[in-house]
């Protein structure tokens, strides 16, 4: 039944000495959690956190000049700035960790502040035709603009055109001021915020 052992055993192979152990090997979770220790540790953390909540107040306060008026408009403003505070997030903050912070406290604000908006959000696809402007480069404002203009059902009309650049324009700006203010210490290897 068993031939020879020795032919079994021809085909296993043995670690030599290049073998690394688990604990001697700096691992992405280690860098991780030094890099998360290191941004609590000077406060960042806790500026990122404080920059979402801000963020997402700001969003969600956003009723346009008529409360009462153009539902779709209300929505497809507050769904731009959304997208403007996450490309700010992304843009102006020294690291992902920190980022990605500021987003979960952003969207779980608005979870809590403006549920119905948060739904909306969830639900639409506008983030995607966004992030297509913002990936091709060039004109991004305006390219922003005009698919603003569209999700209002209003494609190709240069007042809503505008009025999505203006608000793209403006949340971007926001972000940039809140990081400034909230004066975030440069991470390591960075140039600062």
């Amino acid at each position: 039944m068993y031939k020879n052992n020795a032919e079994e055993d021809q085909d296993i192979k043995i670690a030599g000495d290049s073998f690394e152990s688990a604990a001697d090997d700096d691992s992405e979770g280690d860098q991780t959690a030094r890099e998360l220790q290191r941004e609590k540790d000077n406060g960042n953390l806790n500026r990122a956190r404080r920059l979402g909540a801000i963020m997402a107040d700001d969003v969600s306060a956003i009723e346009g000049d008529s409360p009462s008026g153009d539902s779709v408009l209300m929505t497809q403003r507050r769904i731009l700035l959304a997208f403007a505070v996450a490309v700010g997030l992304e843009s102006f903050l020294s690291s992902s960790l920190l980022s990605e912070t500021a987003q979960s406290v952003f969207y779980d604000t608005l979870r809590e502040t403006a549920p119905a908006f948060y739904e909306d959000l969830q639900e639409s696809n506008a983030f995607s035709f966004y992030y297509l402007c913002v990936r091709d480069g060039g004109q991004v404002e305006n390219k922003v603009g005009k698919t603003f203009a569209s999700l209002c059902g209003m494609t190709d009309n240069e007042t809503y055109a505008r009025m999505g650049e203006e608000l793209y324009r403006r949340f971007i700006g926001q972000v940039q001021h809140y990081t400034e203010v909230l004066a975030f210490v440069p991470s390591e290897g960075s140039a600062g915020v």
